[in-house]
């Protein structure tokens, strides 16, 4: 019996190196990617170039809308400062059913200033028309006039620049999308600074996989797409059902529509949007669980390569670094294994930190790590069992 446990434990952990090797293969992979982007500020000149040297593309912002009563000031005064020429954008506030006095805010934005630009685009039927976040964006691009969509989040931040200097990374690309990059900024206590690294270095494996060819993940919060691209792919058609995922099932049906190569990241300052992360563990459990619900519907290889081999590896190494506590020598090797991950990890958040001028935060490295190691491998057992909340609704996709 002892020896049969021990050979399932032997075999297991020989499971466990070849997936921790394969993830370390993959992250560097992507980090190659990420060290090969170089920011120069040329998006933003491009954009420049295009907006006041030539004939500037139209432009539809397009900002779903739900219960932002208390953000929507704060956004459309960013919108309204924007130095791309004024007459070639247009800003399409999109309601998704709000229950507070958001539209009431919007309406006013559109009587005081008009000449902005600024419309709000509100359902016609409760009853016959569709809620949600896919919903609201599907709504607003049905009227927009613009040939570039640029999609963001109404409790997000920008520079002025940030439209000039993604229709410019459009125009340099020549490409159908154009990701932007997200931060979270505003960190307050631990759980924020935790987020703030786990998300540097999301934001990582974004653009290196976007550089090496092969894009896997994006953020709604700053995304570009073609309208022509938009309406070939069938936008959100057969992803219905799912709360999350409006920014990368979008992606991924570009990409397999017109292959990885129109798929382009904005790696410029100008273009960085920022988000605050949720100040409790109740709230970010329901993120956590709502982001990876949308991981049911995925069909590209790689995209479901890469989830699955993140999650189990993970998954792998936390169950041996626990079983380590009562099998003689296992720990060490465990330990071994993780801190290799640790460190190819920190490739990517460093970049990211530099870029996105986040550094300081570097001493709760370990404690992040430490802190997904248990959370990743419990959000993905939970997704299947727990419904989650987000605006005010309950979803379980």
């Amino acid at each position: 019996m002892v020896y049969c446990l021990m050979m399932v434990i032997m075999v297991g952990f020989y499971v466990l190196l070849v997936f921790t090797a394969a993830y370390c293969l993959l992250m560097l992979h992507f980090a190659w990617g990420l060290y090969s982007l170089r920011s120069a500020g040329k998006a933003a000149e491009a954009g420049k170039s295009m907006g006041f040297s030539e004939k500037p593309v139209r432009v539809s912002v397009i900002i779903p809308v739900r219960n932002e009563v208390h953000t929507i000031d704060s956004l459309l005064e960013q919108m309204v400062a924007q130095d791309y020429p004024p007459e070639a954008v247009e800003f399409l506030v999109s309601d998704d059913f709000s229950e507070d006095a958001t539209c009431e805010r919007v309406m006013q934005w559109v009587q005081r200033s008009s000449e902005k630009g600024i419309r709000l685009v509100r359902p016609c039927d409760a009853r016959e028309e569709m809620p949600g976040k896919k919903a609201a964006i599907a709504r607003a691009v049905a009227e927009a006039t613009g040939d570039l969509l640029l999609f963001t989040d109404a409790d997000t931040h920008r520079g002025p620049h940030w439209i000039t200097t993604m229709a410019g990374a459009w125009k340099e690309s020549k490409g159908e999308m154009v990701l932007g990059p997200v931060m979270f900024s505003g960190e307050k206590n631990l759980l924020q600074k935790i987020q703030t690294l786990e998300f540097l270095g999301i934001m990582g494996v974004t653009a290196g996989a976007v550089a090496s060819g092969k894009p896997v993940m994006c953020n709604g919060a700053n995304l570009a797409c073609t309208r022509r691209a938009f309406v070939a792919t069938g936008g959100y058609y057969g992803n219905e059902q799912f709360r999350s995922g409006d920014d990368q099932f979008l992606m991924l049906k570009v990409k397999n529509k017109y292959s990885a190569r129109a798929i382009h990241f904005c790696y410029d300052p100008y273009a960085l949007v920022s988000t605050e992360p949720v100040r409790t563990l109740a709230a970010f459990a329901h993120q956590r669980l709502r982001w990876i619900s949308k991981g049911k519907g995925y069909r590209d290889p790689f995209t479901l390569f890469t989830a699955l081999e993140t999650y189990l590896t993970q998954l792998l190494l936390l169950t041996f670094l626990i079983a380590g506590l009562w099998v003689h020598g296992l720990l060490p090797w465990c330990g071994a294994l993780w801190l290799i991950k640790i460190l190819v990890d920190y490739l990517l958040v460093a970049r990211m930190a530099g870029f996105c001028k986040k550094t300081g935060l570097e001493h709760h490295y370990f404690l992040a790590q430490l802190f997904q190691l248990f959370y990743v491998p419990l959000s993905g057992l939970l997704v299947w069992l727990l419904p989650f909340k987000w605006k005010g609704r309950t979803g379980r996709q």
